[in-house]
């Protein structure tokens, strides 16, 4: 009898050794698992935010563009008109008008949002009351 309880204490020694070998495998796979979710959803962010970024970069294009638009149509009303200040979505434009009174002048249009400036520069040539863009260009 003694034989039988020696073999049982050692077969039941082996069984908790596979149990704790199993148990430590299970942790690393896990770990390992947690590693690379994190890395991945932190890759994710880093895409959604650069996502934002150029999207209001656009939207700041975007209202440098109506800023210069708003400029051809004040000076079509009068070529004597030098510039100002306005705001357009989420952007607020300077307007600068060289050249006046414009017969051939340029439109500099700075608009800035949050850390976003997109800079718009327009050659123009106004005829009685008629504008001619002669170029249309983003500025660096």
């Amino acid at each position: 009898m003694p034989n039988h309880s020696k073999q049982h204490s050692e077969s039941r020694l082996i069984n908790d050794e596979r149990g704790a070998a199993g148990l430590m495998m299970v942790i690393v796979m896990s770990a390992l698992v947690v590693l690379i979710v994190t890395s991945v959803a932190f890759t994710g962010l880093d895409d959604l935010d650069i996502g934002y970024s150029e999207e209001l970069s656009n939207d700041i294009l975007l209202s440098a563009e109506s800023c210069a638009e708003e400029a051809l149509i004040r000076l079509s009303r009068s070529s004597s008109y030098s510039g100002g200040s306005l705001t357009v979505g989420e952007a607020a434009c300077t307007i600068t008008v060289t050249g006046t009174p414009c017969g051939s002048c340029t439109i500099d249009v700075a608009a800035v949002g949050q850390t976003y400036t997109r800079n718009i520069q327009v050659g123009v040539t106004v005829t009685s009351g008629t504008i001619d863009i002669t170029s249309w260009s983003e500025q660096p």
